[in-house]
């Protein structure tokens, strides 16, 4: 039981991020549908990997250079995944006008004009929030922002069903809903890095984060019939600036 839920927790790292692990992990369909379970973990890890890079690099370099440097890390310690996800969705629903071309869109590999203003957008957010945030607590703020961006995006798979059409998939295996016990070791991983701040009124970003990722599930649905892996990709990406904005401002 053990050896197995390690295997599921292997898959999810190495699906969602670069990371080298010491052990051989094979593909397993069952193992990969469960691997959402660990995606706030995973969060978790790429924050504190962020939270790390910002500090050793604010004892030399102002604010701003420390910002940029972390969210390089955690760039690369994902390989931009979500960050393409985002990007392609803004292609697709940016230049597709029917479902069937918006589908096609998230599958090409190029990038177009909306893709590239926003991911510019995004990132510009990403780095004005933490570089006016109080430099003590910008650590904190991205594992916090990693973890809980990564459960939001749990609901969505478990509320809709997958656009594409059936077929061999790793992202539609992925994305698989997750049972209610599942669920609950998701959330507690999603919420947890929200206590450490030691303040109850950081607590209003979950429920922001659901109503977000409720609103992209509809509207996902009312476009394309469902989400993909790029949909989920994105909507991480929008709540991580969102938990970002929120702590800013809840701890001025």
């Amino acid at each position: 039981m053990l050896k197995r839920e390690l295997q599921i927790v292997y898959s999810s790292f190495l699906y969602f991020t670069r990371l080298s692990l010491p052990i051989r992990v094979e593909y397993r369909k069952e193992n990969q549908h469960l691997a959402l379970t660990w995606f706030p973990l995973v969060g978790v890890v790429v924050g504190l990997m962020g939270g790390v890079a910002y500090y050793l690099a604010s004892m030399v370099f102002p604010a701003s250079v420390a910002v940029v440097l972390a969210l390089g890390v955690t760039i690369l310690v994902t390989g931009a995944f979500h960050e393409d996800g985002f990007a392609d969705v803004c292609d697709a629903f940016g230049g597709g006008y029917t479902a069937e071309q918006r589908l096609h869109i998230m599958k090409d590999s190029r990038v177009g004009t909306y893709a590239v203003l926003g991911l510019l957008l995004l990132l510009a957010m990403k780095m004005v929030l933490l570089t006016e945030t109080d430099s003590s607590v910008v650590p904190a703020v991205l594992v916090a922002s990693h973890a809980l961006s990564r459960w939001s995006v749990l609901i969505i798979a478990m509320r809709w069903p997958y656009a594409r059409p059936s077929g061999a998939s790793k992202s539609r295996d992925t994305s698989h809903p997750l049972s209610a016990g599942r669920f609950f070791i998701a959330t507690v991983l999603g919420v947890v890095p929200l206590i450490y701040f030691c303040s109850w009124w950081l607590l209003v970003s979950v429920p922001m984060v659901i109503i977000s990722a409720l609103m992209a599930g509809r509207w996902f649905k009312a476009r394309i019939g469902g989400y993909t892996g790029d949909c989920l990709g994105a909507v991480q990406q929008l709540n991580e600036v969102l938990v970002m904005a929120v702590l800013f401002v809840v701890l001025q």
